[in-house]
């Protein structure tokens, strides 16, 4: 099913995205996945911004800096297999090494594993990449009471990773939340966007345009099979 978005909402998403907000970003606050918003935008007719260039005139953000002029590029020597696996015997992690040779961690891990070496236990190349900022960072907003989605924008990561750190820093789970859908109508109704909508009742745009929609019913039918059913219907 293709995911859309009211013109109100889509008008002030575009009217972001050109002043610079992250598709990822955009993604979190709409309550729907960065692939939906991607083709969201791309359908409205905007043109988007190439990967790893910074998102406006004199703005970088803290992943995507320009590289200096001074650096220079050089040919990267041949990775010792001998030597990194002695260091890594010797107590070296896996990232100590990857900056001596120039290769990346999971790169090392990858060539030291495949040579025999033995590794530690907590060494795969996604072993650490849950930092102890970010997981300080996940469980402030998980005590604070926030959504995921907006811990997942601020921490820059994933549901599963929050539902990770959250079980292991021994954290009880979240109540299931009951919202009133009539309340939700309603507030359709009167005219409010599906953000204000998701902010007034504490829930995500995604959540409210899945009740105004019918989208939780067994008997909803999405709008290509809509017109389907009614040729159908027409036919007969």
């Amino acid at each position: 099913m293709t995911t859309t978005l009211p013109s109100g909402d889509l008008a002030r998403v575009v009217d972001l995205y050109k002043q610079g907000t992250s598709l990822r970003l955009l993604a979190a606050e709409c309550g729907v996945s960065y692939g939906a918003m991607r083709s969201i935008l791309i359908d409205a007719g905007v043109t988007l911004r190439k990967r790893g260039r910074p998102r406006a005139a004199g703005h970088h953000s803290p992943t995507h800096r320009p590289t200096p002029a001074a650096v220079a590029g050089g040919v990267r020597r041949p990775f010792n297999v001998d030597r990194a696996a002695r260091l890594y015997e010797a107590g070296h992690t896996l990232q100590q090494i990857a900056e001596r040779t120039g290769y990346s961690r999971s790169r090392v891990h990858v060539l030291l594993r495949d040579a025999g070496v033995k590794m530690r236990p907590g060494t795969a190349p996604r072993a650490s990449r849950i930092t102890p900022a970010k997981r300080r960072q996940i469980i402030a907003g998980w005590k604070a009471g926030h959504p995921h989605a907006q811990i997942v924008a601020r921490a820059r990561t994933s549901t599963a990773t929050i539902l990770k750190v959250v079980a292991e820093a021994g954290l009880p789970p979240r109540q299931r939340r009951r919202y009133d859908h009539a309340q939700i109508k309603q507030f359709y109704r009167q005219g409010k966007t599906l953000t204000e909508i998701a902010r007034e009742v504490g829930t995500t745009p995604q959540y409210v345009w899945n009740i105004v929609n019918g989208y939780y019913l067994k008997s909803y039918v999405p709008r290509g099979g809509r017109r389907r059913v009614a040729a159908t219907a027409d036919a007969t």
